[in-house]
C-alpha cells in the first residue's frame, strides 16, 4: 500500500511527540497585589483573551497601570506583574480564559464583564458547544477587521482599549443590531490602520490546498499550539504539540526540511503567533488555516484524533483518504 512521505512524517512526529507535558497548577491570583501594581508585562500577541485581560486590568483593577510588551520568548520586564505567559497566575488554564480566571479572582459580578467573558470563551476556548452569546461572531469578525488594518500583529494598545470600551458599551444594549455593532466597533477614524496591506508575512491556506499538498506526497506538518489538556481532548491527525514557549532555534531546526508547516489553535490566534515565530527563525513555508483553526477544520467535518473518536492511526488513515479525494471529503 502506498503511503505518502508527508503522512509518514506526520505519523512519526505524532507518535514521537516530545513537547507534550502534564498540566501545570498555576499560582493563585492575588487581588490585593494587583490593585497596588502599576507595571504589567507580557509577550506581544494578538489573542482576544490577552487584550480583553489587559483592558480588564486597565479599566477595572489598576487604572494607572501601564504595560510593557516584549517579543515572544524573550525575557520579561523586571519589577512588573507578568500575565498571559506560562506558569503565571494570570494565564489560561483548565479550559478557562485568563479573562475569566481574573474576573473570578476579583469576584466581579458586573453584567458587562460577564458579557465579555462569554464572548472570549466562545472565540478562544469553546470547541464543541454552540456559542454562549449570539454576538460572539460579530465580535470576532470586527476584531479581525481591526487587526487586518495593522497587518494583524501591530495594532496599537490604545486601539485595543478603544475596541473593548466599545464592546463594554454594546454589552448594555441587549437588542443591539448587527449594523449598530459594526458602527460601534469600526474605529475607522481613531484606528485607520496602514494603507499597505500587501505581502502578508504569514500565509493563510484553505483546507483543499492542505489536502492537495498531502496527496502530492509533501511533508505537511500540523503544529498544535494549545496546551496539553486541549491537545489530548482533540487534535488534527498526527499533529505535533508546540506551544509558543517551545519555539526556538532548536525546535525550528526540526522543521527546516518540511514542505509545509501548519500551526493551529482553536481560532488561530495562538497559531498565528507560532507561525510568525517559526517564519522569523527561517522555517521555509509556514501557513495558518482558512477558515480559522481547529473550529474551521471541525466545521468542515475533516478527521481529528480524540479519545472517544478516531485513534491516531485511524485518523491519519482517514486524512489520507480525504487527501486522495478532497472534494468528496470536504463538507459542502
Amino acid at each position: 500500500m502506498f503511503v505518502s512521505k508527508g503522512i509518514l512524517f506526520v505519523l512519526l512526529i505524532g507518535l514521537l511527540n516530545s513537547f507534550a507535558t502534564a498540566s501545570t497548577t498555576l499560582p493563585d491570583i492575588s487581588p490585593s497585589s494587583l490593585k497596588n501594581s502599576l507595571r504589567f508585562t507580557s509577550w506581544q500577541g494578538i489573542e482576544p483573551d490577552k487584550w480583553a485581560t489587559l483592558w480588564l486590568i486597565k479599566r477595572h483593577i489598576a487604572v494607572d497601570a501601564y504595560f510593557l510588551l516584549v517579543p515572544p520568548n524573550t525575557p520579561l520586564a523586571d519589577n512588573a506583574i507578568a500575565f498571559g505567559v506560562p506558569n503565571t497566575a494570570i494565564s489560561r488554564a483548565n479550559r478557562q480564559s485568563m479573562f475569566r480566571r481574573l474576573k473570578s479572582a476579583f469576584d466581579f459580578n458586573d453584567p458587562v464583564l460577564q458579557y465579555i467573558d462569554q464572548i472570549i470563551h466562545d472565540v478562544e476556548v469553546n470547541i464543541w458547544d454552540k456559542p454562549a452569546h449570539p454576538h460572539s461572531m460579530w465580535f470576532e469578525t470586527l476584531y479581525r477587521k481591526l487587526q487586518a488594518r495593522y497587518k494583524r500583529d501591530q495594532v496599537p494598545i490604545d486601539c485595543y482599549l478603544a475596541f473593548f470600551d466599545g464592546v463594554s458599551r454594546l454589552a448594555k444594549k441587549p437588542n443591539v443590531s448587527a449594523d449598530e455593532y459594526s458602527d460601534e466597533l469600526a474605529l475607522t477614524s481613531l484606528c485607520p490602520g496602514y494603507s499597505d496591506k500587501t505581502n502578508e508575512f504569514v500565509e493563510s491556506i484553505d483546507h483543499l490546498l492542505v489536502l492537495r499538498e498531502i496527496s502530492l506526497g509533501k511533508n505537511v506538518v500540523f503544529i498544535d499550539t494549545r496546551e496539553s489538556e486541549e491537545y489530548d481532548e482533540v487534535h488534527l491527525p498526527g499533529s505535533k504539540l508546540m506551544r509558543l514557549r517551545d519555539v526556538n532555534s532548536e525546535t525550528a531546526q526540526t522543521l527546516m526540511s518540511t514542505d509545509l508547516v501548519v500551526p493551529y489553535c482553536v481560532k488561530d490566534f495562538r497559531g498565528f503567533e507560532v507561525a510568525k515565530s517559526l517564519k522569523n527563525l527561517g522555517v521555509p513555508r509556514v501557513a495558518t488555516l482558512s477558515p480559522n483553526g481547529l473550529k474551521g477544520w471541525l466545521k468542515a467535518k475533516l478527521p481529528v484524533t480524540k479519545p472517544k473518536g478516531l485513534a491516531e492511526p485511524q485518523a491519519i488513515a482517514a486524512l489520507m483518504q480525504c487527501a486522495a479525494e478532497p472534494l468528496s471529503c470536504l463538507e459542502k
